[in-house]
Parts: C-alpha cells; structure tokens; sequence
C-alpha cells in the first residue's frame, strides 16, 4: 500500500510537469509564427506603392495615445485603418478603405474574419532615424514593427472570434496586459 501511495504522488508530481512544458512549447511556436508575420510584412510593403504603404507607418505619439485608451478597439477599421492583422501561419491582412469593402483582405484578395485575427500589428515610425521632417530627402522611412497576440480568440466551429479580455457582450474592453509582445525593425525604401 505505502509503495502504491508512493508511486501516486510521484506520478501527480510528474504529471503536474507537463502543463507548464506544453505552453512553453505554445510560446516558442507563436514566437516563431510572429517572425514569420514580421517578414509578411515587409514584402508585402515593398510589392505595395510607397505612398500607400506610408500610410500602413503610424506616429509614435498616436500609437502611445491609443494604447493608453481603455476603450481603443483595434478592429474598427475605419477609424483604424492602419492597424494590421495576421494568420499564425504568416498570412497578413491589410485594411482595404475602398467604399463597399472596409475589411481586412491577406494577399490573395480573401477577406480575414476575426477567427483568423491572431497577431494585432502596427507599424510605428522610429522618428529619431527618419523624422517626418525629411521625408522629402530620406531614402527610406524606419519603423519599428510591434506585433502583440493573441488579437483573437478564435469560437469553435465559427468564423468569428472573441477579442482577448472581452466579456460576456456589450462593450469590449481590450486588455493588452494579457497579451504577448515581440519588436522588429524594418524600413520602407522610397
């Protein structure tokens, strides 16, 4: 009997192991997806017209004011249009401010529904490299890119999804604290 009781617990012990493990391995494949997101980007802005893609660069300031409103929803597109959205597979969607289309569409022209919203990327411009004053001079325009996830909490068995830290209905309060982070650099040539 004493064996057996030993043997559980060590077993309850060991098996307690196996949580933390398999979100690690979770973090390290999201991680990975988020670089794969990152160089999605970057050949997506160089295949774009450099003013269009411009526009897809935010102010630092703009994007520090909208971080620190409780209620910035990164999913209105028209108020928001220069906020990007990425498949786990590193597929982005880019927010197409044509009349009658106003979604976010991936390189294929398919729209992204918010199931597949999982990375919430902006691009802000690094000002001390490339301040706006020279854009007429500069041959690029350096931006760092902040991809955060998850964005959205994909339902099962629909194409919609729950924005992280939404609560049973009414208004969506965001909380980026639950969110994770990574940071890269990128710059736009003229």
């Amino acid at each position: 009997m004493a064996a057996v009781a030993i043997f559980a617990i060590g077993m309850v012990g060991a098996l307690a192991l196996f949580a933390p493990v398999a979100k690690s391995v979770t973090n390290v494949g999201d991680t990975e997806s988020a670089a794969r997101v990152a160089d999605a980007i970057r050949a997506r802005l160089q295949a774009l017209p450099y003013e269009t893609a411009l526009t897809l660069i935010q102010d630092p300031v703009e994007v520090r004011r909208k971080d620190a409103d409780g209620s910035y929803n990164p999913n209105l597109g028209t108020r928001y249009p220069a906020v990007i959205f990425g498949k786990p597979s590193g597929e982005i969607g880019l927010f197409d401010t044509t009349s009658g289309r106003q979604r976010w569409y991936d390189s294929r022209n398919v729209v992204l529904n918010d199931a597949d919203k999982f990375f919430e990327i902006d691009l802000i411009r690094n000002t001390t490299l490339t301040p706006v004053e020279g854009d007429e001079l500069s041959p690029f325009v350096a931006y760092t890119v902040r991809v955060r996830w998850p964005s959205f909490v994909a339902t099962p068995g629909a194409i919609t999804g729950m924005q992280v830290g939404a609560g049973g209905g009414g208004a969506v309060a965001i909380d980026n604290s639950k969110k994770q982070v990574m940071f890269f650099t990128g710059a736009l040539p003229r």
